[in-house]
């Protein structure tokens, strides 16, 4: 199973509309997960969406498989961020064997994109998670 690296972008530019190109994205969270050789870009970022946007009472049900659990944990992760829900005109990022799909969330399923131009944020990290726990902290 070849190794994915998933990122997700909000748009920053606009919400429930879809994406256009040039509107400004940032990076909120990344994951990295070995999927089976069938996993599309596209599945992939279905999977995504589901996953940050599900209840999560639903994915607690499935914790007993070790991709259940993997899946609960960073659906629980993104929500501790108090990330908001991946929506029309956010951008999925899927990188599998040296190949990185940009694909843009439609009302209906996913756009293939060229690869933006105004992206800001980086790639989830230790720094990440110490930013998202400060705020709202009295100084």
């Amino acid at each position: 199973m070849p190794l994915h690296v998933i990122a997700v972008y909000h748009n920053t530019d606009s919400r429930f509309l879809p994406y256009e190109a040039g509107q400004a994205l940032t990076q909120v969270i990344s994951h990295w997960r070995h999927l089976p050789d069938t996993a599309t870009a596209e599945k992939t970022a279905t999977w995504i969406y589901g996953l940050f946007n599900i209840d999560l009472d639903h994915l607690e049900n499935a914790r007993a498989t070790p991709a259940g659990e993997a899946d609960f944990l960073i659906a629980c992760t993104y929500r501790l961020l108090r990330l908001r829900s991946v929506s029309t005109g956010d951008v999925v990022a899927v990188t599998a064997d040296g190949h990185t799909t940009w694909l843009a969330c439609e009302a209906i399923g996913w756009k293939r994109i060229d690869v933006p131009t105004v992206v800001t944020g980086g790639p989830f990290t230790a720094d990440t998670v110490h930013h998202h726990l400060r705020r709202g902290r009295p100084a």
